[in-house]
This record gives structure tokens, C-alpha cells and sequence, in this order.
């Protein structure tokens, strides 16, 4: 470089030339011509332009004198040597000498170096995306889980009983009571639909349907639309009937009030105590479990 200053070349020539030591000192620092763009914030053709020592399509001379000084510096070239071509390339008084047909946007003129942005991989965004799917159904999964055992927890501990108007009968004479827990576990069986073993054979006091009904201070009268499980106990504690009965039957008790009534379906039920209707206890699963008569 040092025989090329002593003995001046022509300005082509010199372009070519620095446009050689530029390239070679790229690509001893391992850039790309798209790495040295970018970091120059200029288009890749130009880089490509000044490493071949041909200018045409650039901008002014003025600015390619920028291009070149901030293209040596990024690759840390000698100040002083770097000079000495561009004199060569571009003698006073010819400033325009390049190309005058060419201008440049002002956005194209910030040449500072800068660092190198670095991409955000793409395979990262896929693994991101995979891992946050995961957490909400591991999410959505963990709260369906507490939900039906919370649910569950809730129907094997009671029954939720809605109040509903005695009508004739005095209040008094029917208390809504809670189900222990095999009454529970026999209601629910009759909703599904299951068999259950029968308790203590017939009940006492119970009349066919066929038979007239009952009538006196303590007569008891259940008629069942729909086919479910039906238990009651005197006042003693006897379990008088404890079995799924037919839809469309009656039964009939008397003389052993108060009474302990327990449905396992509540639909198209009715219950009469004393010849008066008795308002049965409507819930969501459609169970009762009442007292009738008494205080």
C-alpha cells in the first residue's frame, strides 16, 4: 500500500484497489457483506459498489467519501493511508466527480457504525408458544378436577332443601330434616335407576292402592308418579317401607305419626297427612327427606 502511495494511481485504479484491501480486511474479520451492511445502514449494493471500486448508482461524491471513511473504520484500516486514495480517488476541485446523476434519501445517509442486531430465533417462539399451551390445559385440567371434587364432597355431604308453602297443613306438623348418609346413598341409587335390596319385608300399616284410603287424625297417604325409592319410619324408628316402588303406586300408613319420609324422586310425588296436602321440598337432585306430624 505503501508503493501504491508513492507512486500516484489513476482514480479508477485507486478505487479498485481500495475496494480490494476493504473486502480482504471483511473478510479477515469474518463479516458478511450483509453483516457490514447492516451495521452501516446501507444497502448491500452499495457495500458491494465501494468493494469493487465502481461507484456508479452511488450518491455524490461527498457522501461516498463518508461511505468509505465509516466502512475503514469498521474494519479499523489506517487513517492516514485511507486519505491518501481518497485524494486519489477524488482530486480538488472534482467533487462531483462520481456520479452527479445519483441522490441519495436522507434516510440512507446515517452511516454510524452500530452494533449488529441479532435476530430472535424462530424455534424459540415455537417452544415458547408449545410451553405456554401446556400451562393453561395443565391449568384447565387442575381446576376441572377440583371442581368435580368439590362438587362431589358437597352431594355426599347433604342435601340442598328448598323451603316451599305448607299450604293447609300447620306448620307444626311437617320439619324438614337432613338424610344420613346410607338414606343418602339409597335416594341416589333409586334416581339412577338401580335395583336395591328390599328392607325388612312388607311394611306394616301399608294398603294396596286399590284399597280405599285412609282416613283419620294420623292417616299418612303417599302417591308416587314416577318409579323411585321410598322409605318410611314411624315414630319408634321402624322403617315401615324401604324399597324402590312402582310408578303410579299409593301407599298408606296411619296410626305411627310423626313420620320420617325420604323420596329419591320427587317428581309427581304428593303427600297428604290428615286428609291435607303436604308441600314436598324441591331441590335440585329432586330428593326429600321430611318429618310429617308432630311437633
Amino acid at each position: 500500500m505503501n508503493e501504491q502511495t508513492k507512486n500516484p494511481e489513476s482514480a479508477p485504479n485507486a478505487a479498485v484497489t481500495l475496494g480490494t484491501i476493504l473486502a480482504q480486511a471483511r473478510k479477515q474479520k469474518g463479516l458478511s457483506v450483509g453483516e457490514v451492511a447492516e451495521r452501516l445502514k446501507l444497502p448491500a449494493r452499495q457495500i458491494e459498489a465501494m468493494e469493487s471500486g465502481s461507484y456508479k448508482g452511488l450518491p455524490e461524491a461527498v457522501f461516498i467519501k463518508g461511505f468509505l471513511n465509516s466502512y475503514a473504520r469498521l474494519l479499523e484500516l489506517d487513517e492516514k493511508e485511507l486519505k491518501q486514495y481518497l485524494q486519489q480517488i477524488f482530486p480538488s476541485g472534482n467533487g462531483h466527480s462520481a456520479s452527479d446523476n445519483y441522490k441519495v434519501a436522507s434516510t440512507e445517509l446515517d452511516f454510524q457504525d452500530r452494533p449488529l442486531r441479532r435476530h430472535f430465533p424462530h424455534w424459540l417462539v415455537v417452544v415458547l408458544v408449545v410451553i405456554l399451551i401446556g400451562i393453561v390445559v395443565y391449568a384447565w385440567q387442575s381446576k376441572s378436577a377440583s371442581e368435580n371434587a368439590r362438587q362431589t364432597a358437597t352431594s355426599s355431604q347433604e342435601v340442598s332443601v328448598q323451603a316451599a308453602s305448607i299450604g293447609d297443613v300447620a306448620a307444626s306438623n311437617i320439619r324438614v330434616v337432613p338424610m344420613t348418609a346410607s338414606e343418602q346413598t339409597n335416594t341416589q341409587a333409586a334416581y339412577a335407576g338401580t335395583n336395591a335390596s328390599q328392607a325388612n319385608g312388607a311394611s306394616t300399616g301399608m294398603a294396596a292402592a286399590s284399597q280405599p284410603v285412609v282416613t283419620g287424625a294420623e292417616a299418612l297417604v303417599i302417591k308416587l308418579k314416577n318409579r323411585t325409592w321410598l322409605q318410611v319410619s314411624d315414630k319408634s324408628g321402624k322403617v315401615l317401607i324401604g324399597e324402590i316402588v312402582d310408578a303410579g303406586s299409593t301407599h298408606q300408613f296411619s296410626g305411627g305419626a310423626p313420620y320420617k319420609v325420604i323420596l329419591g324422586y320427587t317428581l309427581g310425588a304428593s303427600i297428604q297427612f290428615a286428609g291435607k296436602d303436604v308441600a314436598i321440598p324441591q331441590n335440585r337432585k329432586r330428593t326429600a327427606a321430611i318429618t310429617v306430624g308432630g311437633n
